[in-house]
């Protein structure tokens, strides 16, 4: 049942019993007056219960402790035990003496209430936003940076994937329905759910036989089960038959015969499934490391002008996800929640022609190095470098406004141009004949044919192009660009001091709550260490 937190404060708070007992600069006295009225409790109210079940636990104080945790790196039992020894958390939440206890398990069960809500991300942008107004901060500039979450599953080989597949089925069967299990495990090649080996069988050659067999056992197990009413709803089924789809491909033989289960060289299909506990994790590889589980995404602001810097937007995806795709719904988050900025700096990762394009249609100045092209300068000084699209002298067309290419690198004018309207490509014909006896034609990217050499490219590509050439040829604009080192400091506090490094979670879902809760607890100290150090902008505040 959902109930506020009581406005009326009590006598046996122990700030009031034992006014001295820790002073009045300390953290929580800020927190208590700063920060704790800033949570709109009636925002959490759908998430319980009008009328009947027990009394919820005071929201404003549950939101505390997530945030504590945060702050210190706790897990549930750890926040559990601090919250009845730490003084200074019941004077940052008005906790009375004796009132002091909170079960762990109350604290998880409020997190998976927010696990499938935006509750908990429209509690971190409104801080936000009141964060930056109470410290004058600006939004106009802002960088934005991506790192690794490992995640708590171990890598799979094939071996491996096969037979915890194959596992976490017969163990749902057993518990389910453990007639059919003693009946079907007597005609598997081995006790699965009975003895415990190794996920990654040392020896190649009878790891290999073993993925044989087990191909056959899944074929096996489908084949008994797909047409059972209730079995072939079961999620760690489905899981089983993508697997095998994904892994091996049955060849029918004759009537005589018995179907052959070849074992596919790479794995077939869109979203390869890694492991059967969450289908949703991705291994990805960086360089020589491999990692399992996640790529989380974190903006701030970077004005030079402001005296702190504020976490304004955190995201997640699959590790294996490119960043580009992430920046549109990064900028539509940033513009819902009244942060939208005016420059944002990012790495090459996020920046192509497409995306500074996009960018602009959404009132923003995406800057950075554009992506998929070499950052040596060397090899962009060097002589016999590869032309590209933004060496040749183009103009805009006053009428149609469109670009008009004027002459290639080596000033010969192009015999027509044309633009699909459908695709937007724009091709660009030269008199081949020219172009055979060109000194550039090894570098040029024209294709030279019999009758006309051809150039192609469109308005992303061009601008891509552009970029490129503005970051390697104009030093001023690189320093401007260098503000976005300042992301890799951002995400190392992040890491390192709110452990948002390895996921606690095995759902995704949750594991963006964790970040989403560690930029808050981030944002919290950055408020506080502002207050200390410089004031506040009242008005602003209240």
């Amino acid at each position: 049942m959902f109930r506020k937190t009581s406005s009326q404060s009590s006598i046996f708070e122990i700030n009031k019993m034992f006014p001295k007992v820790l002073p009045k600069e300390d953290w929580c006295y800020i927190y208590r007056d700063k920060i704790y009225p800033l949570i709109d409790e009636d925002k959490f109210r759908h998430l319980f219960e009008e009328e009947g079940g027990a009394p919820n636990k005071s929201i404003k104080m549950v939101i505390s402790i997530l945030i504590f945790m945060g702050l210190e790196k706790f897990t549930w039992r750890g926040a559990e035990f601090q919250f009845g020894r730490r003084v200074d958390w019941w004077i940052a939440t008005h906790t009375v003496m004796g009132e002091a206890q909170i079960d762990h398990t109350t604290l998880f069960k409020f997190y998976q209430r927010l696990e499938h809500d935006d509750t908990a991300r429209n509690l971190f942008q409104e801080l936000t936003v009141k964060f930056a107004e109470a410290c004058g901060t600006s939004l106009k500039k802002q960088r934005t940076d991506s790192f690794f979450i490992h995640g708590w599953l171990k890598i799979l080989s094939r071996y491996g994937l096969l037979q915890e597949t194959i596992r976490v089925f017969l163990q749902s069967l057993r518990k389910q329905k453990p007639g059919l299990y003693d009946n079907i495990k007597q005609e598997l090649s081995r006790e699965y759910l009975e003895k415990e080996f190794d996920l990654t069988e040392k020896d190649r050659e009878k790891a290999q036989r073993q993925i044989k067999l087990m191909a056959k056992d899944m074929h096996l197990l489908i084949k008994a089960f797909t047409d059972h009413h209730q079995v072939k709803h079961y999620r760690s089924f489905k899981t089983l038959i993508t697997v095998f789809s994904q892994q091996c491909k049955v060849v029918e033989g004759k009537e005589s015969e018995e179907a052959e289960i070849i074992i596919r060289e790479k794995p077939e299909g869109k979203d390869i499934i890694s492991s059967p506990h969450n289908t949703k994790v991705r291994y990805a590889k960086k360089r020589n490391r491999k990692v399992v589980g996640d790529r989380g995404f974190a903006t701030e602001t970077c004005d030079k002008s402001n005296k702190t810097q504020f976490i304004t937007d955190t995201g997640l995806t699959p590790a294996n996800a490119p960043d580009v795709k992430e920046l549109p719904k990064i900028q539509n988050r940033l513009e819902e929640s009244n942060m939208k900025p005016d420059t944002q700096y990012t790495d090459a990762g996020f920046v192509n022609g497409a995306t500074i394009l996009d960018s602009q249609e959404n009132g923003i100045s995406l800057e950075g190095p554009s992506s998929g092209r070499s950052q040596s300068f060397e090899a962009f000084n060097s002589e016999d470098r590869p032309l590209d699209i933004a060496d040749f002298n183009f103009s805009i067309d006053e009428n149609t406004k469109e670009l008009v290419v004027d002459s290639c690198p080596d000033n010969q004018k192009p015999t027509d141009q044309s633009r699909n309207e459908k695709t937007g490509v724009i091709l660009v014909h030269f008199d081949p004949l020219i172009c055979s006896e060109c000194s550039f034609k090894e570098r040029c990217p024209a294709k030279i044919g019999k009758r006309v050499s051809t150039v192609t490219f469109n308005k992303a590509s061009y601008t891509g192009a552009i970029r490129h050439h503005k970051y390697m040829g104009d030093k001023e604009y690189r320093k401007e660009c260098g503000i976005r080192a300042g992301a890799e400091a951002m995400v190392s506090e992040l890491v390192r001091a709110h452990g948002v490094r390895k996921s606690r979670h095995r759902v995704d879902s949750r594991t963006e709550l964790q970040l989403i809760f560690a930029a808050i607890a981030c944002n919290v100290k950055r408020f506080i260490r502002h207050g200390v150090k410089y004031g506040y902008l009242e008005p602003k505040l209240v």
